[in-house]
């Protein structure tokens, strides 16, 4: 998974999910020599900025939003990776059929061999089952001459989904069928992570989720890193 000549495509539905769930993955790639780019479906300014909404009663969404984005473009740097956000609303994120030729058009732009993005069950955050919803349709079409958008068809790229919602993994099946050892990055996601402002208990949860996914992989795949990723491949891939 970790080599140069990759082009991954990461879709979040809110400002922080990338970084929070594959942020040490996008540094080791970054790292590598691979381009990653990064789209967030939303900012997350209603349902995924606890820290802005505890300190006002009645904030404005805009305001939210400027906020995010900047923390997005912060982390980002931090990982080395480029980022941009449709602002399509959260809570609930709904991708019509407008939004969604927004989103091919992305994949077609970009060209990925590879998309990261939320577990396709994650209903225990309906709005992340809904980012890959898009994700997938978006990757399955991207080589379809039939729906023409600003940018060519493309080949199907790769999808892996990342962690689910924290703690929801047996309820909504998620089981890693591939770990990513992100021990010698993993400070550098936890400074991302704080860029991450709005969202304060961010690095202390997804430190948990590290050394736990690492201890799953030193059992399930003789891993031996103290940090970890997990991710589980959407289809099959063929061999030439």
């Amino acid at each position: 998974m970790i080599r140069p000549d990759r082009r991954v495509l990461v879709f979040s539905a809110h400002a922080a999910d990338f970084c929070s769930r594959a942020g040490g993955t996008i540094a080791r790639l970054v790292d590598a020599g691979s381009q990653v780019q990064v789209w967030c479906m939303s900012y997350g300014e209603r349902c995924e900025s606890p820290a802005i909404w505890s300190a006002c009663d009645n904030p404005d969404l805009g305001d939210i939003a400027a906020t995010r984005r900047s923390e997005i473009q912060a982390a980002a740097a931090v990982l080395g990776c480029a980022a941009d956000c449709f602002d399509f609303g959260d809570c609930p994120l709904a991708v019509g059929e407008e939004r969604q030729f927004q989103v091919l058009d992305a994949v077609r732009a970009f060209r990925p061999d590879l998309v990261l993005s939320h577990w396709r069950d994650d209903f225990v955050h309906p709005d992340h089952a809904e980012a890959t919803r898009a994700a997938i349709w978006a990757s399955r079409y991207c080589n379809k001459p039939g729906r023409a958008t600003p940018h060519p068809p493309c080949e199907r790229p790769e999808m892996l989904c990342y962690e689910c919602v924290l703690g929801s993994a047996p309820t909504v099946g998620f089981v890693p069928q591939l770990y990513v050892d992100i021990s010698a990055v993993f400070e550098r996601k936890m400074e991302a992570l704080r860029c991450l402002a709005s969202q304060p208990r961010l690095p202390r949860n997804y430190e948990i989720v590290a050394r736990y996914r690492a201890l799953e992989a030193s059992t399930t795949a003789g891993l031996t890193g103290e940090f970890a990723e997990g991710f589980t491949r959407l289809g099959t891939q063929g061999v030439s």
